[in-house]
């Protein structure tokens, strides 16, 4: 096909396609153009840009930001001269990044085209008014902070309605945060909002009760505290109220007996710490047994000198805070609640095991005359005699027979009948003691309007004690009220009557009238204790008791029944408060308390009573004792709480308190002995009655205040201070100012933080604490002496104490941090403490050619630090199921930092050492470890010695709960780990011969004169030895070889257990005990419909079930490592044999009508 056309139409079709090529051809190099700077852009965007400047021109920071790119920025110099200095500091960023972070905030935007920046004004976006309101389930909430996302300038915080308004730009993103809430992001499209916040954590809403009884927020608390609520301490109960705190509060250590009557010993942090009941301090000495744990709301134990600054050094170490109940929570109406709780002894933890194969006497040879050595051995207190159960067929039994202490007297010879010398005690111990009980009930009666809150409430404690005849009654009667009675004026007061009584209750320690001392040591298994239980002689009943050994030991039935001592105590706790509020910003507190104690005490000793060998008591005797203790305390406390603006709220007191402490004491008792036997009475003295009498008194005045400022609910400074004056010191001496400051920093709210911390903060606090002394021990006064020819004597004591004695000083610091991880359910609290004490009151030597033998003045120094470590969290939550957990964990050293006078050691313990130092007698050894023998026998180090440390190298308390429905399991365990025990019971287990190791075959050769044992070991050959101060070799050049020399077993045994080498039983005090474990049912409340109960449980508990030790026959739980001249002193009676601790099973009852 051909096609035609004329010269216009060529020339047309000429310009179309010449057009056509030319736009093509441009729309190629466009896209090449494009393409390429697309590469560029990419390249550059991709390159990471590192930048650090502060406060720098932003046309500085532009021309940095060329020297990495190559960029070239094109502006006005009017756009940015007046723009504000750039602070930035980025490792790795792209070009976008840094410059949004630059020109953004700044209202400038750019564009990129090439390698050219183009930086203009941004096109400001319009403006709109939000207004609304924030609350939460319970109402509006002031104070939340309301922003933009993109700029956090741009915000306010809500009022105290809860609400705010904002000029924000349109379809702004506006964040609503506040402390202890989620946050919330809401887009500004509606010009009204109503925003719902949700809680997230009771750490940043938790009240606390500090010091005065002062309820604050936690979160502005500088210092550690930490809660034990009252229902805990009703689960499985203890019958004193401080038991069940054990392991439940890191740093406070509660060492436990099950001595009926027994006190728990109660430290924090190694100090002492007061009692404070309803914000009125006990008195010093206030044992926790008045208290009914029924009527615990809540107990807060405040650490350390900061947490109880206001309270002066009557709490310098902390305190322990406990709230009663007062109403019925709120609610209106009455409610009835009846709780009861019964446990039965289970056995025991630990029970010291005895040999079984060996009887009474010495050295394999006994016989009972008069038990007073009449006889062969019988007058000796070993169990070192001969074997039983050895047969003997020229006897009517088949059996070795001898005569015995309850052997007949044949009326022909005038002699005691021989009998079988056989096994009778296999179980003397189990069949002494009897099966505990202890039942309590309580039944309280709570009520409130809205103009009033009371509750009345009625306990009773009854406790069986294991040994016989022994128990105790507590009943307990608790009032409170709190009466508005109008919109200013409240008045609120609580009244506790407690009496304790005991008709008998048993005697601890190392001593004749302890059953453990005559049963465990010195009653050998011929004896059967059963055999005993008639106690009299027959024919002398109330004269002379029976009993296996007239020299030293008393018949254990005769001690239960007979040497009673009875106890009752009538306990007052009492205060009283009255606010007045005179606006909403200014606060009236007075306040007053009194606490009292009146202990009334008997002690009978009957006739016969054997006192260590001696007839001590033939004839009896008897005493009783008057104990009164009154604390009055009274405080005024003028408190000013203002919001000073959007973000500072300040809180500042002034007040005043005073203090009198007063006991008196006396005590009345027979002197000679009874005239009639069983007649126990002051007018049945043989000889005049010795009566004295005891009278202290001391009074404490102070002034205090304390401030603190609060920024945005996310900083707070705590500034106190207190002024006391006290009788107890001479002028100028006598007033000393205690401040202490301290600051908690809520980092959680300070910055955006990861969503994993739901809440941290960082508390820090410094205290200068001054301790007081006790009431006249800074006076030279005379002391009553002894008698002579009736008359009364006085004598100076040997401690000179010159006036001008001041008192401790104390400086503290405590640091610590607080994390509560994914929205609560775990929680970390960590809290390190340093507490430098000088002027410490000691005595020193002095020349007796002063007339005295110490001075008693100012000096020394000691440093105490240690940690604590709080974990808590709700490992598992689900609709139905529910764990929840906590583990406390701390480490206590006490460390000499300087002696007076410059000494470097004193009573074996160097100037920057641990002061819990165990010194004792030590063996010999060789340098690998091995017992230095000579002649057979091992070799004591001629001096004291640093056996370890008392202290454990720290404790734990673990504590579970696990929620299923209405079914609830919980379970504690608590410890120790490291330290050092003197066994005493073990050493004089060995020395009686009943120690289960004794009976061998070495005995038997022992008791025929051969010499068969052989203690391993070595023996020295050459060289000597020499030792430092506390018991370290310094010098060394001795040779050993092995120890070859055979010894008599029985010798061998008395030189290693009987001459006080405390290494022999030095053990390491490490326990891991499960204290309690409860199973509890919650009845259904629609299975309660018809029945008039609201609420109704039943539990089941035990305590103190299983105990896992390195120590033998003893519970190193109540443990007391004393301290004597800074180290310890191992040997005190009071530790060495604590009875064995009973294992409790039994059930709670909760009814609430």
């Amino acid at each position: 096909m051909e096609y035609f056309c004329d010269r216009k139409e060529t020339i047309r079709l000429y310009r179309f396609f010449t057009d056509h090529y030319l736009i093509i051809r441009r729309m190629k190099l466009t896209i090449i153009f494009i393409l390429f700077s697309i590469g560029l852009n990419a390249k550059t965007s991709g390159q990471q840009i590192k930048l650090s400047v502060k406060q720098m021109r932003l046309e500085n920071v532009l021309k940095k930001i060329t020297q990495q790119t190559d960029y070239k920025f094109f502006y006005s110099s009017d756009l940015i001269d007046n723009t504000e200095s750039v602070s930035i500091s980025v490792e790795e960023a792209s070009l976008e990044e840094i410059l949004e972070k630059i020109l953004t905030p700044r209202g400038l935007s750019y564009q990129k085209m090439s390698r050219t920046i183009t930086i203009t004004a941004a096109n400001k976006p319009q403006q709109i008014e939000i207004s609304g309101t924030v609350k939460d389930d319970k109402g509006p909430l002031a104070g939340v902070n309301v922003y933009t996302k993109a700029d956090n300038r741009i915000g306010t915080r809500t009022d105290a309605d809860g609400k705010f308004t904002l000029r924000v730009p349109a379809n702004s993103t506006l964040i609503f945060s506040f402390l202890g809430y989620e946050r919330k992001e809401i887009v500004a499209r509606d010009k009204e909002l109503h925003v719902v916040l949700n809680q997230i954590s009771n750490a940043m809403s938790e009240v606390v009760v500090t010091a005065l009884g002062i309820n604050k927020e936690k979160r502005k608390v500088a210092y550690a505290a930490q809660d034990v609520k009252g229902e805990s301490l009703t689960a499985a109960r203890e019958p004193n109220v401080a038991a069940s705190l054990v392991g439940k509060v890191a740093g406070l250590q509660i060492k436990t007996k099950s001595t009926l009557f027994e006190n728990p010993e109660i430290s924090l942090r190694g100090g002492k710490a007061t009692i404070v009941i309803d914000g009125v301090p006990a008195p010093d000495g206030f044992d926790m047994w008045s208290i009914n744990a029924d009527d615990i709301e809540n107990i807060t134990v405040l650490k350390g000198t900061a947490s109880s600054a206001l309270y002066g050094s009557v709490a310098q170490n902390g305190a322990i805070m406990i709230t009663t109940k007062k109403g019925n929570g709120g609610k209106a109406g009455i409610e009835l609640s009846y709780n009861s709780s019964t446990e039965f002894q289970a056995g025991f933890l630990r029970i010291p095991k005895t040999q079984q194969d060996y009887g009474m006497g010495f050295n394999g040879k006994y016989a009972f005359v008069d038990g007073k050595g009449g006889g062969i051995n019988d007058a000796y207190g070993y169990v070192w005699g001969p074997k039983l159960n050895q047969p003997d067929p020229s006897t009517g039994s088949g059996f070795v027979e001898i005569p015995q202490y309850n052997s007949p007297l044949d009326p022909i010879t005038n002699k005691l009948t021989p009998l079988p010398w056989i096994t009778r005690g296999k179980d003397n111990l189990n069949n002494f003691l009897n099966n505990g009980l202890i039942t309590t009930h309580n039944v309280s009666v709570a009520g409130s309007t809205d103009k009033s809150d009371y509750r009345i409430s009625l306990s009773h404690l009854y406790q069986k004690g294991q040994v016989p005849n022994t128990k105790l009654n507590s009943t307990t009667l608790n009032l409170a009220g709190k009466l508005k009675l109008n919109s200013k004026l409240e008045a609120e007061a609580t009244l506790s009557y407690n009496r304790q009584y005991s008709p008998n209750y048993p005697n601890s320690g190392y001593s004749p009238d302890n059953y453990l001392y005559n049963i465990v040591l010195w009653m050998g298994p011929d004896v059967d204790i059963r055999d005993m239980r008639s106690y009299w002689k027959p024919g002398r009943e109330g004269l002379e008791q029976l009993t296996y050994n007239y020299s030293w030991y008393n018949n254990p039935w005769f001690l239960a029944y007979e040497k009673e001592r009875a106890y009752t105590n009538d306990v007052i706790v009492s205060q009283g408060n009255i606010k007045y509020a005179f606006n909403n910003d200014l606060k009236l507190l007075v306040r007053g308390g009194i606490t009292t104690n009146f202990a009334n005490s008997e002690s009978r000793i009957p006739y016969s009573y054997i006192n260590y060998g001696t007839d001590a008591a033939p004839y009896g005797n008897y005493s009783i004792n008057r104990d009164n203790q009154m604390r009055f305390v009274s405080d005024a406390l003028l408190t000013y709480d203002k919001k000073l603006s959007q973000d500072f709220t300040v809180t500042a007191s002034v007040g005043a308190s005073t203090r009198l402490d007063q006991y008196n004491k006396l005590e009345s008792k027979t002197t000679g002995g009874l005239s009639v036997p069983e007649w126990y009475n002051l007018d049945n003295s043989r000889d005049p009655v010795r009566s004295t009498n005891e009278r202290i008194e001391k009074q404490v005045y102070g002034v205090y205040g304390y401030v603190d400022l609060d920024y945005r609910n996310m900083a707070t400074l705590s500034l106190t201070g207190r002024n006391d004056w006290t009788s107890a010191l001479q002028s100028p001496y006598n007033s000393y100012f205690y401040p202490s400051a301290s600051l908690s920093l809520i980092i959680s709210e300070m910055f955006h933080l990861p969503k994993v911390i739901s809440y941290f903060k960082l508390r820090g606090a410094i205290t200068d604490a001054t301790t007081d002394i006790n009431a006249y021990s800074a006076l030279l006064t005379y002391e009553i002496g002894r008698r002579w020819n009736g008359n009364p004597s006085l004598y100076l004591p040997n401690t000179l104490r010159p006036p001008g004695l001041k008192p401790n000083k104390t400086i503290s610091q405590e640091y610590g941090a607080e994390l509560r991880l994914f929205r609560n359910r775990i929680g970390l609290d960590f809290t390190y403490f340093n507490y430098d004490r000088t002027n410490n009151v000691v005595e020193v030597p002095l020349s007796e050619a002063s007339g005295f033998a110490k001075l008693q003045l100012n000096g020394d120094r000691y440093r105490r630090r240690g940690i604590e470590l709080v974990v808590s969290g709700t490992p598992v939550q689900t609709q139905n199921f529910k764990w929840t957990t906590t583990l406390n964990y701390s480490r206590l050293r006490n460390t000499v930092i300087e002696y007076y006078g410059g000494e470097e050691i004193r009573g074996g313990v160097k100037v920057g050492e641990r002061m819990d130092i165990y010194r004792g007698w030590a063996w010999q050894k060789s340098p690998d470890g091995q017992i230095v023998h000579e002649n057979g026998i091992p070799q004591y180090i001629n001096q004291e010695t640093n056996l370890g440390y008392v202290l454990p190298n720290w404790e734990f308390g673990f504590q579970n709960s696990f929620q299923y429905k209405n079914f609830g399991v919980s379970f504690a365990f608590d410890g120790r780990i490291g330290g050092k025990i003197y066994n005493g019971l073990e050493a004089k287990m060995y020395e009686g011969g009943m120690h289960p190791n004794t009976a061998n075959s070495y005995r038997d050769d022992a008791y025929n004169g051969e010499k068969t044992y052989l203690a391993g070991g070595v023996t020295q050959t050459g060289g000597e030895v020499s030792y430092d101060a506390q018991g370290n070799i310094t010098a060394d050049t001795r040779t050993f070889a092995p120890n070859t020399t055979k010894v008599n077993y029985i010798d061998w045994v008395f030189a290693k257990y009987t001459n006080g080498i405390d290494e022999s039983v030095n053990y390491s005090g490490t326990f891991v005990k499960l204290r309690e474990v409860t199973l509890t049912y919650q009845i259904p409340s629609h299975l309660l419909t018809k029945s008039p109960f609201k609420a109704a449980s039943i539990s089941l508990v035990g305590r103190n079930l299983a105990l896992w030790a390195k120590v033998p026959f003893m519970d190193p739980d109540g443990y007391n490592g004393l301290t004597k001249n800074n180290s310890v002193s191992p040997q005190t009676n009071s530790i060495i044999f604590p009875e064995p601790t009973i294992r409790n099973i039994g059930f709670n009852v909760n009814l609430k009508f």
